[in-house]
């Protein structure tokens, strides 16, 4: 079989439309390239390109060929990258797909550093509620959260959204701390209520074990980013993951009580298309992105004994405020 030189060149010509146009991207004359599939022509036994001297097309046999060493030449480009991410950082484009409130509140105003980390990656963001297609919208990754459905996509658990309760040093100085569940009912509760106009339950570890509270709120709102904005500005107390509130508990604008109660919550995915090999960019991401979680989220008080992890049924699609 011919080697993968003349199987790229044929891929440049039917990308390029032209044997002249090819020749000129590859560095090569254009009776070369002519010649490299002509080779590979007749190794095959099939006609891959009808030539005129006007268009270029491919055969019946050529488009399948074409088809399946485009996928073959990106395969070998990503185990090639691969191979060398500890030698070199990753560079190029990734797309990555994430949800509004993990997007805004936990991932973006940490993103300095991962550009400072790897500087040659250029990111986009495609952040949305809604299901996402990878496939159909070109996503590398995204980042799920709840239970996943079941696909053809490639799943790696980051970690989990851990519920806190927390409120501003302005409200606890007027209100007091709660210590207990039982206090929530003598507090201003800001809860999220979603789509469907349901207040979200709010999930505390106990000795006992996971519990799920309904909360009298005296604010409900359905955007998990005015929720966190609403506590911040002094109006009351909510429960949040506490990834999402990590910048502003390090920056003292929350404070964090009851903490002997905080929950598991749910599980947090990396999904991405099955390829046999993971290119250094997503690979790059996929490590910043737990180390992220490993930082911000995970509590730094010891948690009860006997809690244990709750069986999560929301589906992947994160809702705007994950439980």
């Amino acid at each position: 079989m011919e080697d993968f030189s003349a199987i790229s060149t044929f891929v440049r010509v039917v990308e390029a439309k032209s044997f002249a146009a090819a020749a000129t991207q590859l560095g090569m004359t254009p009776s070369g390239v002519s010649r490299a599939v002509a080779r590979l022509e007749t190794q095959l036994g099939a006609r891959l390109l009808f030539r005129s001297t006007r268009s270029l097309r491919l055969t019946d046999d050529g488009a399948a060929f074409h088809a399946r060493c485009k996928e073959i030449l990106a395969d070998l480009a990503e185990a090639t990258e691969a191979l060398n991410y500890s030698n070199r950082k990753p560079t190029g484009k990734l797309r990555v797909g994430i949800s509004l409130s993990v997007g805004r509140s936990a991932v973006i105003p940490r993103l300095a550093e991962f550009e400072q980390r790897y500087p040659d990656i250029r990111l986009e963001l495609s952040m949305s509620d809604l299901p996402m297609d990878l496939n159909g919208e070109g996503l590398d990754c995204a980042i799920r959260v709840g239970q996943l459905e079941d696909s053809s996509l490639i799943a790696r658990k980051i970690g989990y959204l851990r519920n806190v309760v927390c409120a501003s040093p302005d409200y606890l100085s007027r209100h007091g701390a709660p210590r207990s569940i039982d206090d929530l009912k003598d507090h201003r509760c800001i809860n999220y209520v979603y789509p469907n106009g349901r207040p979200r339950q709010w999930q505390f570890d106990t000795p006992s074990g996971p519990l799920a509270v309904d909360i009298d709120a005296h604010m409900l709102i359905n955007d998990g980013e005015s929720v966190i904005q609403a506590v911040v500005a002094g109006l009351g107390i909510t429960q949040i993951p506490r990834m999402l509130a990590a910048c502003m508990i390090e920056k003292g604008m929350l404070e964090l009580v009851m903490t002997d109660t905080a929950s598991t919550g749910k599980p947090v995915w990396i999904v991405y298309p099955q390829k046999k090999h993971l290119s250094a960019r997503v690979q790059a991401f996929i490590e910043w992105v737990r180390e992220l979680f490993d930082r911000t989220n995970e509590p730094a008080y010891p948690r009860h004994p006997a809690a244990i992890e709750a069986p999560v049924t929301a589906m992947a699609t994160a809702e705007s405020v994950a439980a």
